[in-house]
């Protein structure tokens, strides 16, 4: 009987010891799951800060973009004024010029023809009517042939007034054009920049943030709400009443109280900065 009893109580040591292993390696692989699976979230939270901070940053260099394209834009415009101003300058001495050419190659022939006349007189008056006659005539053919030339270039000119002016019109008005949407676009990246950081700097959304991630945080850590933990509960403390983000519940009466944040204000400030500095 003794030995029976011996027997037993070895196999129930034997059968307690199994089942202490079991449960201690249980409870080894759940922790192990909980700490991977929070390693998981640590991760996936980075991940986003990551993207994050690369949104930010691609668009303040799209704002940096923007602005150079709009500066480039204006250096065109005011390029093309000054040389549609040169140009303007420089027709005006060439019609300065052409018509003192003209008035020159104008009065010579008079003058010519004045004399030759004069002189023809004096010796026979018909001779000097019949001669003077044909040189009117071959004066005058001179005189249109000065003249016409000079009345051809001035048109082309005219004509290339007007070319360059319809062309200043129509650059003026894609530069404006371009002009106007690189404004547009600027204003409503820096409008969306704005919103983006107004919501981020909320107390009310960082908090409500870091209080979802702190009670993900303990559901994958096995915990349950109400049994495990409570959030937004107030409690009676020796400085008055508060009320946490959560408390968790240990044995023995044991509490933690957790307050959650998720402070960007920093970063957003070094991102917005206008200086490395």
């Amino acid at each position: 009987m003794a030995t029976t009893t011996i027997i037993v109580f070895i196999a129930g040591l034997a059968i307690g010891g199994v089942i202490a292993w079991l449960v201690a390696s249980s409870k080894a692989g759940r922790s192990e799951a909980v700490n991977n699976e929070l390693r998981q979230q640590i991760r996936q939270k980075d991940s986003e800060i990551s993207q994050l901070r690369t949104e930010l940053d691609t668009e303040k260099q799209q704002r940096i973009e923007t602005s150079t394209r709009l500066e480039e834009a204006q250096k065109r415009l005011e390029d093309s004024y000054k040389n549609l101003e040169d140009q303007k300058a420089l027709i005006e001495v060439m019609k300065a010029e052409l018509t003192d050419t003209f008035k020159a190659h104008a009065s010579a022939a008079l003058k010519s023809s004045n004399e030759d006349f004069l002189k023809l007189a004096s010796e026979h008056l018909g001779k000097i009517l019949a001669e003077t006659k044909g040189k009117l005539g071959e004066h005058k053919e001179a005189i249109d042939g000065t003249v016409k030339p000079l009345q051809d270039i001035l048109k082309r000119y005219e004509e290339q007034i007007q070319v360059i002016e319809k062309n200043r019109h129509e650059s003026f008005g894609s530069l404006t054009q371009q002009i106007r949407s690189l404004s547009s676009m600027q204003e409503q990246l820096q409008k969306e920049t704005s919103n983006l950081v107004t919501v981020l700097r909320r107390p009310k959304v960082s908090g409500s943030w870091g209080e979802i991630g702190l009670r993900r945080v303990a559901e994958l850590a096995g915990m349950t709400a109400y049994c495990d933990f409570y959030e937004q509960e107030s409690i009676s403390t020796d400085t008055g009443r508060l009320r946490p983000d959560m408390v968790v519940r240990l044995p023995n009466g044991r509490e933690i109280v957790v307050d959650a944040k998720a402070p960007v204000d920093a970063y957003l400030n070094a991102v917005s900065a206008s200086s490395e500095e």
